[in-house]
């Protein structure tokens, strides 16, 4: 076999550089604790300095860190370390086809180890070692592995388990900083297993071996915990002493200390004593090849400013070589980025890619580049082309592939592997390890990719509070509300608000708002308080945020969302100073501060109709709402009778400009006011003058229901005419699902004082709607049902089955018991549908037909329906026949949607409102009273209230 074995000139410098980082090891030439392994070739004339900088050379690959020990009796192997010019790649082909146990320069060596493993085990495992550092630096690390399980065998044969556990330690602890987790978990049980045999032998250094395998078993545990929970690891460290501990305490130590910078970066600073003891132990003047105690110096720097600025200026002024110098800067603009200066972060970003190419890690320093994109992406102002870092990174990362970190393989695609193959505990701490290694080399965007990563995956796997606690610190402000609301009634922990990043903060405060109803009544005043503050300063300028101010109007949002529930002092602060800068539903705000703060009704009114006279959209939208005509029309309204005039007069103004949601509004306020059948006659003129379908256009949204229900003031004449032509529209299958159904929507408002016979009729023209018969519609393929997922724009407008509404149409249209009870019998066939909006349509139905029809449906049989409507209707007949299901009642009283809850307690009020009821009904009225919604808990207490 004619192949040579390529050497690393790297080797020749680790021994004689002096970098001896752990005790040695009998017939080891293995790889020292905590070392970074790589493969240290480099191009035409580079020299490799002692830190792993490339200098004078065009070519690179990571250099490789290690500590040769071997045994007195076992002959190094004599190979030339002198490396080729340029890797010849045929010799490379042949070397990894044949293999490289099976060259001629190791297959000799390793008969000969085989051979001697018998008669002299303590010679093999010499030689044993001797091959393992030929390959590992050479890059061959799986086959090293093979050679090192045999050395440690042959040394456990020769009796040496004290050598054979410090090797495997060693191995563990360099396993764990290479991010090789399974054989750091497979070595650390081997220590343990060498620890159990140096006691049953009486070894005199027993009891050291024995703290090496409790370290590492908390190590194994704190750092693969799923929930990142290092407490072990930090315990057994604080009851030993550096005096008393194994040389590869100072590693864990920064293994410990680098995880909770990523996984709780507030609990750092608990380490300080861990930190300090790890440092002094370091720090003696050696060369540091491995960086531990620069990376000790960084986490202390994340809380130390002294300590911080000490290592800025060294590489400032180039007392530290390339890589530190690199990795210090783009800490130091990770730090700024968080912090929000920008301009510093971008600064100290662009000094670590300088370094960072220089240092030979490409890889590195592409990642920094896209690190000032996002700055530039969060913070702004946007540069003319936000994507040049990108490109620039890209053509950088086709220069090599050096990094500062060596990993066995990249936690990223590993976390991505384990999610394919459905193993979330491995991909957790793949993405833990992938979040660690961000933070320590100062990759911004990776982080908060990481962030956003594990956040995911911790809400998969039904872990609310991290999944929350992650989407924070990604500031991923939608993600965190729709977590939120499918966490149901948990409440999710929140950080400060102020003092952290915009992005967090906005994170935050969205999560404020979506869980507004869960939060604790005498918690509120302070978080609006605090929201007030945010919005004031980010209003003056004191706070950094993006360019589009989307910190800003999240804040309004929230603020407007709580302020119902706060003081009067901080309603009426929000309603004059914030809610008019707030963009979209502000109408909910002027609501709610309207009904829960009667002193500021009529001020809440009058902003409201002030918007609508300028046209905003909301305060219009608002006006035709049930909540506001209540408000308006009510006894019980917050509004005095003389304001509610004045407002009256005000609709009646909007409705003579012509706006539609005003006359809407004034129909059901004065519905005989000569504006109102105006507006309905023109409605109806629209409608029986409707042009027919055209094929080749379409119209959407084109109000047939809001015209109906204009049409409804006007004589039966006209509401006969009107419904005969809505009826031939809905049966009309040239037009698009969504008129057809806006058509059958429209007829019930026109039907309740027809004479008998019309009402017959129509519901005779619903029946073949409610079976399907009537199904399909114009453009039901490219317009209803759910888009595909591979079309390029997502875009529905509803069902194409109009079974649901004509289902109601037929229920408000039947007269006799007969046909109530083919409505009934239709309502319970359609529950079984897969089509939410006509299963809660079917519902609604059940849940008012008359008593003697519905007597017979079983309440019991809804409430375990998965769609919250069909429960909401189980509530509704459980409660008006609670004397017959109160088990049922109890029931949904602990659902675990809390719109069936409110919906249970607004049905008590009303059936308390009309007499006497089964006592099952306040005594659940109570136990909702303090139920942890405070929509709940309000509409429960109004029911007791009215009883």
């Amino acid at each position: 076999m004619n192949s040579k074995w390529p050497r690393s000139r790297g080797e020749e410098n680790g021994r004689d550089s002096g970098k001896a980082v752990g005790t040695q090891v009998p017939g080891d030439r293995g790889i020292a604790a905590g070392a970074d392994v790589g493969l240290g070739i480099t191009g035409d004339k580079n020299q490799v300095t002692a830190d792993g900088d490339v200098v004078n050379g065009d070519k690179h690959e990571t250099s490789t860190t290690t500590v040769n020990h071997y045994h007195a009796a076992a002959p190094a192997i004599s190979i030339s370390p002198v490396l080729p010019a340029r890797v010849d790649r045929q010799q490379q082909a042949e070397l990894i086809l044949v293999g490289p146990l099976n060259t001629e320069m190791l297959a000799p060596v390793l008969r000969r180890a085989d051979a001697l493993l018998p008669t002299d085990p303590g010679q093999a495992a010499g030689l044993y070692g001797d091959i393992a550092s030929e390959l590992h630096a050479n890059g061959f690390h799986g086959h090293a592995a093979v050679m090192q399980s045999k050395q440690m065998a042959a040394l456990q044969a020769a009796g040496h388990l004290v050598a054979a556990a410090e090797m495997a330690a060693s191995l563990a602890v360099a396993s764990l900083r290479a991010g090789d987790y399974d054989r750091a978990r497979f070595l650390a049980g081997d220590v343990a297993k060498l620890a159990s045999k140096c006691v049953e032998a009486g070894e005199p250094r027993a009891e050291g071996v024995r703290r090496t395998a409790e370290l590492l078993q908390a190590a194994r545990d704190s750092l693969l915990h799923p929930l990142g929970e290092l407490d072990s690891l930090r315990e057994v460290l604080l009851a030993g002493s550096v005096e008393q501990d194994p040389a590869i305490r100072p590693v864990l130590v920064l293994l410990l200390a680098e995880q909770a910078l990523a996984v709780d970066p507030d609990s750092v600073c608990e380490l300080e004593t861990l930190l300090l003891e790890a440092i002094a132990t370091l720090d003696n003047g050696a060369d540091d090849g491995d960086h531990t105690l620069l990376r000790l110096r960084l986490v202390r720097a994340h809380y130390d400013p002294v300590e911080r600025r000490a290592l800025h200026l060294q590489a400032r002024q180039h007392r530290i070589t390339r890589r530190p110098a690199a990795l210090v800067f783009a800490r130091e603009g990770r730090r700024l980025a968080e912090q929000g200066n920008a301009d510093a972060a971008v600064e100290a970003y662009r000094h670590a890619v300088d370094a960072g190419i220089r240092a030979d890690l490409p890889q590195d320093a592409a990642d920094w580049l896209y690190s000032v994109r996002s700055i530039n992406v969060w913070y702004g102002p946007w540069p003319g082309d936000l994507d040049d870092e990108h490109r620039l990174a890209q053509a950088l990362r086709a220069t090599g592939s050096g990094r500062f970190l060596v990993r066995a393989r990249h936690p990223r695609e590993q976390a991505l592997s384990a999610i394919v193959r459905k193993k979330p505990r491995e991909a957790i701490a793949a993405a833990q390890r992938w979040l660690v290694d961000t933070v320590v080399t100062g990759d911004w965007t990776g982080e908060l990719e990481a962030l956003r990563f594990l956040a995911d995956l911790y809400q998969d796997n039904t872990e609310a509070s991290l999944a929350a606690s992650y989407y924070q610190r990604a500031g991923e402000a939608e993600a965190v509300k729709k977590h939120a609301a499918a966490s149901g009634d948990t409440l999710l922990p929140v950080g400060p608000l102020q003092g952290v990043p915009w992005r967090v903060s906005r994170a935050r405060v969205a999560q404020l708002e979506a869980q507004a109803d869960i939060l604790h009544d005498d918690a509120v005043a302070s978080l609006l308080g605090e929201l007030l503050e945010v919005a004031r300063r980010l209003l003056s300028g004191d706070l950094t945020e993006s360019p589009l101010r989307h910190h800003l109007h999240q804040t309004l949002s929230s603020a407007c969302t709580l302020a119902p529930r706060g003081t009067v002092e901080q309603a009426e602060q929000v309603l004059t100073e914030l809610v008019d800068l707030k963009r979209t539903d502000r109408d909910a705000t002027w609501l709610a501060i309207a009904e829960r703060h009667p002193h500021l009704a009529f001020q809440a009114a009058s902003k409201l109709l002030d918007d609508a006279e300028r046209g905003t959209y909301d305060a219009m939208a608002a006006l035709a709402k049930t909540r506001w005509i209540r408000i308006l029309t009510s006894p019980s309204s917050p509004l005095t009778a003389a304001e509610q005039t004045s407002c009256q007069t005000r609709i009646v103004a909007l409705a003579d400009d012509n706006k539609h949601p005003a006359v809407l509004a004034l129909s059901q306020v004065l519905p005989d006011h000569p504006t109102v059948r105006a507006a309905a006659q023109e409605a109806l003129d629209r409608i029986l003058f409707r042009p027919e379908p055209d094929p080749h256009t379409t119209s959407i949204g084109d109000g047939l229901m809001s015209d109906a229900f204009l049409v409804c003031h006007l004589d039966e004449s006209c509401r006969r005419r009107c419904a005969d032509r809505l009826i031939k529209i809905a049966s009309d299958r040239r037009e698009i699902a969504d008129a057809r159904r806006s058509a059958l929507i429209g007829i019930r408002s026109l039907i309740g004082d027809l004479p008998q016979a019309d009402r017959t009729a129509i519901y005779l023209r619903a029946k073949p709607f409610v079976l399907g018969e009537q199904d399909g519609s114009h453009l039901d393929n490219e317009m209803t049902g759910t888009p595909h997922p591979l079309s390029a724009v997502h875009f529905s407008f509803g069902t194409a089955s109009l079974r649901g509404p004509a289902l109601k149409l037929a229920h408000s249209a039947a007269e006799h018991d007969d046909e109530h009870h083919w409505v009934r019998e239709n309502a319970i066939a359609l529950l079984r549908t897969d089509v939410p909006s006509d299963v809660g349509d079917a519902a609604l139905v059940l849940a008012h037909l008359p008593s003697q029809i519905v007597f017979s449906v079983d309440p019991a049989l809804l409430v375990t329906h998965p769609n919250r409507t069909v429960r909401q209707a189980g509530a509704f007949l459980a409660v008006s026949y609670a004397d017959q299901h109160p088990r049922t009642v109890r029931r949904l009283a602990e659902d675990a949607d809390h719109t069936v809850r409110r919906t249970l307690a607004e049905v008590a009020e009303l059936r308390l409102k009309e007499g006497p009821v089964h006592p099952i009904v306040p005594e659940v009225l109570e136990r909702l009273a303090e139920d942890v919604r405070a929509s709940v808990r309000h509409a429960a207490r109004a029911a007791l209230r009215a009883s």
